[in-house]
């Protein structure tokens, strides 16, 4: 690279035969926040600079990444002084190129450069909440959006209401465009009102940092659910001493269009256990049970039309209603009990061509009813699954069968050819009821929504995991109505079991 020759000449001819170009650039060492260096070109014939000669210019860029930058290529002509000057712009990916002075073949010059990141990268919180209410207990998503034109290295979140006692960082190395999830939790006892502050810091890969703007949340003692925006979440029904005292599961029947809920209540009409049916409008529970189980009811289902309804019945038994005069009714036992296959059938599905699928929470397998007869036997449906608690079961459109473990932390998918079990999703916290969530507008559509200890509705779809809802007590179950979750909770923090609607999807 030249410094200062381009000015030593003492005189400058208008004609000769350029054979050289000496290329000067100022600053060689470019700050991304300016990006911009000029360049200054004498064209000679090695002792006389030479004006009004014809040059193109080209500049080779590549980012710390390897990935090229293009810059457009400029053309000029030499001045009085013989030389060219032109600045070039857009030199903000850190990282170096060279620049090319070309007259002719016989006369080129060229200078490098590099470009150092000072460029700190974006950083946003995204709103929790539609309104950004939360309330006290309730675990909450946090999402960070990050962008930086080289790479982000780290994110912080952070809170004045010391959030889980801990500050909070996800390490996103390379990433340029990330939206990073932090799960939290709102503490028991914190203040009503806009109480609660989170900040964001950002560090790129260059260790440029900047700060989000703070967001504001405010907490509302009355809120016992929250959703993330777009989705809104209702309570729909309270249980009461004798109706939704332990509610276990819940399922849509798609011939009547209500909500059919497994209660092991131990008292009044439900002793021991029953299935309750629910307005999914008004909330209103019929006074009387649809079925009394003999043991524990874990599990309900329905064939495709709701023309049958099935029931786990703990230990032993599953059993099937009839939809027959606007109501189900005819119970009969769809297995040889004493043989105890399925041993201890929790939550269960209909299908069409396989039958009955039941967890069976003490062989620990999915157990197959093929047909419903009081002298069927079930088979296992799963090998080798190495089950631990295995709690819910669930369909896609496509037949495929998902299984959840409650004490493994883990989803399943069952191969229903082969039983072949493996890993669909790990690292959501007790897995309980499960159900896919077929179409829909949300970020949610085509995906297995899985109720967690943890909570919160998580969504199975892509990589990570996203909550649909933020619940003060544990959800047992979910199901799905024309766009609308219903989700069954246990009781739990001076609450009875509890149905929410959330709409939107």
């Amino acid at each position: 690279m030249r410094s200062t020759s381009l000015l030593l000449f003492p005189f400058v001819a208008a004609c000769g035969t350029p054979n050289a170009v000496e290329v000067e650039l100022s600053p060689a060492v470019i700050s991304s926040l300016d990006g911009k260096t000029t360049i200054s070109a004498l064209v000679s014939d090695n002792t006389t600079p030479l004006s009004e000669q014809s040059v193109h210019v080209t500049v080779d860029y590549t980012d710390r990444n390897g990935t090229p930058h293009v810059i457009a290529p400029l053309d000029g002509k030499t001045d009085s002084n013989g030389v060219f000057r032109q600045t070039v712009d857009g030199l903000i990916w850190d990282g170096v190129g060279t620049v090319t002075v070309e007259h002719s073949s016989a006369a080129t010059g060229a200078a490098t450069f590099s470009v150092l990141d000072r460029t700190p990268p974006k950083v946003t919180i995204l709103p929790p909440t539609t309104d950004k209410h939360v309330g006290p207990g309730l675990p909450l998503d946090v999402q960070v959006h990050v962008t930086d034109e080289i790479g982000i290295s780290e994110v912080i979140l952070d809170s004045n209401a010391n959030i889980n006692g801990q500050r909070f960082t996800v390490v996103a190395s390379g990433s340029q465009d990330a939206t990073l999830t932090f799960r939290i939790d709102v503490p028991a006892g914190a203040t009503t009102g806009p109480s609660i502050e989170l900040f964001a810091l950002a560090t790129d890969l260059s260790g440029n940092t900047s700060v989000a703007d703070a967001m504001t949340l405010t907490v509302d003692p009355a809120i016992s659910i929250a959703t993330p925006p777009g989705l809104t979440g209702t309570l729909l029904v309270d249980g009461t001493t004798t109706q939704l005292v332990s509610p276990r599961a819940i399922a849509s029947s798609p011939m009547d269009g209500h909500l059919y809920v497994a209660d092991v209540a131990g008292t009044g009409l439900c002793n021991p256990s029953c299935v309750w049916r629910v307005d999914p409008v008004s909330g209103a529970i019929d006074a009387t049970p649809v079925f009394v189980g003999v043991g524990a009811i874990e599990g309900v289902a329905f064939d495709a039309t709701g023309t049958t309804m099935y029931i786990s019945d703990r230990p032993n038994r599953v059993v099937q209603l009839t939809y027959a005069v606007a109501a189900y009714g005819t119970p009969v036992v769809c297995d040889n009990v004493a043989q105890q296959r399925p041993q201890d059938p929790y939550h269960l599905v209909f299908d069409a061509t396989l039958g009955i699928l039941a967890v069976d929470g003490n062989r620990k397998e999915l157990e197959r009813v093929a047909t419903c007869a009081v002298t069927t036997v079930g088979t296992a449906a799963s090998m080798n699954g190495n089950f631990d608690q295995p709690r819910g079961v669930a369909l896609d459109p496509a037949g495929a069968i998902y299984m959840s473990d409650q004490n493994r932390d883990r989803v399943y998918a069952v191969d229903r050819t082969t039983g072949a079990v493996t890993v669909s999703g790990a690292g959501v916290n007790a897995p309980y009821g499960i159900e896919w969530l077929a179409g829909g507008t949300t970020q949610f559509a085509d995906t297995l929504m899985v109720a967690s200890g943890d909570r919160v509705i998580e969504s199975m779809k892509g990589t990570g995991l996203l909550a649909a809802a933020y619940l003060r007590n544990t959800p047992m179950d979910l199901a799905f109505i024309t766009g609308s979750m219903f989700v069954v909770t246990a009781p739990g923090n001076a609450i009875r079991g509890r149905i929410y609607k959330v709409a939107g999807f």
